[in-house]
């Protein structure tokens, strides 16, 4: 080999050395994203194997002109092979998690500027979001947790409110104390226990005199089940932990439900057999959700909760061509409630139909398209926790 010919092999192995090391910065550069195992550390070191040894070892198999490529080609296969394990989590619903930690923004929130819905409900679309990942159980979504956390106790206004005043502010609370209330019982901190002696407080005191809560600043206030339900289910959880006190809030409220529950199972809006805009369904299923509950069994006569039952069973035997994720989510949690076989058939039909509809493509794998009734009001992100809450 001439003295030139030498020079540029010699300037061809530090290239793909450089080449190499570049490589290996970006594997470690790759932001954590939630796998079963974890092979970036194998395959550093097996990288790290192959640049020490490569002359040492190679030289006599493989030529220095084909060494660069058979490495370039093998570091490129284990990249490739890394990266779909770091994107593609091991289930449906760590893909969803994995979705909702991404498109978490920097301050803590989830926008519905950039995944639809009504900003006047961003506050409860992110305590929504909270709940999702503080009930997946998943280590790794800490950060996530830490800053909705931070963000929904900015947004508590000093009346103990989360979020801003208007109609719709009762969802804002009653989810975002929810959420932060399932946040407590793991972690203890002591800025979470004030923000929610706040809210809990805040809860109790717009309780109306039947019973029941309804949307703020109306000219004559009434009670509604759909705004009384997150209030309710926020005390449930509040009362099992550290706030014992609001007990006879909750008792309240579940009574005033009950009196909302007609013989043949199903539950009005304001009053037994009101059901405005055909939302019979979805009603019922929230009344199921709190009555079939073992403590609260002897709120309902038990006739009715045999009505209730049999609706349940015959919802998730026949749920509708339309979906409604909202209607879904409160049947999810009413079945888990019930022991019967026609129960554990219709969640399973219920987990086949949302995981058929999660996307599985592109940006957006692991979510799901606001395409139901109330996909304008609250967005992708709405669609995505909802589902993810269904599936558990």
């Amino acid at each position: 080999m001439s003295k030139k010919s030498e020079v540029r092999s010699q300037e061809s192995e530090v290239r793909s050395q450089a080449s190499d090391e570049a490589v290996v910065a970006q594997l470690k550069s790759l932001a954590p994203v939630n796998v079963s195992h974890d092979l970036a550390p194998e395959i550093l070191a097996r990288v790290k194997v192959l640049k020490v040894s490569h002359i040492s070892r190679l030289t006599s198999h493989v030529s220095r002109f084909t060494y660069p490529l058979a490495a370039a080609a093998a570091v490129t296969l284990l990249l490739g092979g890394l990266w779909m394990m770091r994107v593609t989590p091991a289930d449906p619903g760590q893909q969803a998690i994995a979705w909702l930690c991404h498109t978490q923004e920097p301050d803590g929130s989830w926008s519905t500027a950039h995944w639809g819905g009504d900003k006047h409900f961003e506050v409860a679309l992110t305590g929504l979001s909270l709940l999702t990942i503080v009930e997946s159980s998943q280590s790794s979504a800490k950060p996530s947790i830490d800053k909705a956390i931070a963000y929904l106790i900015r947004c508590q206004q000093k009346d103990g409110q989360f979020g801003e005043s208007f109609s719709g502010a009762p969802y804002n609370h009653g989810i975002s104390t929810l959420a932060l209330a399932k946040a407590y019982e793991t972690r203890k901190d002591e800025a979470l226990r004030l923000a929610l002696d706040r809210a809990v407080s805040a809860i109790c005191s717009r309780q109306y005199a039947d019973g029941g809560w309804g949307y703020h600043q109306e000219a004559r206030p009434a009670s509604n089940l759909s705004v009384t339900l997150w209030q309710l289910e926020a005390l449930r959880i509040a009362s099992a932990q550290s706030w014992p006190q609001v007990r006879p809030n909750l008792e309240r409220g579940l009574r005033w439900m009950a009196g909302v529950a007609s013989d043949d199972g199903s539950f009005g809006y304001q009053a037994r057999g009101d059901t405005p805009g055909g939302a019979s369904l979805t009603l019922t299923a929230m009344g199921a959700m709190s009555f079939l509950d073992s403590a609260h069994i002897g709120l309902v006569s038990p006739g009715r909760r045999q009505a209730i039952k049999a609706r349940m069973q015959h919802l998730a035997a026949s749920p509708g061509p339309d979906m409604d994720y909202y209607r879904r989510y409160f049947l999810a949690s009413a079945l888990k409630k019930m022991d019967e076989e026609s129960a554990r058939r219709g969640l399973v039909a219920l987990r086949h139909d949302l995981l058929s509809r999660q996307d599985k493509h592109g940006t957006d794998t692991g979510s799901w398209k606001p395409d139901d009734r109330w996909g304008s009001a609250g967005g992708r992100i709405y669609a995505t926790a909802l589902a993810s809450l269904s599936l558990r």
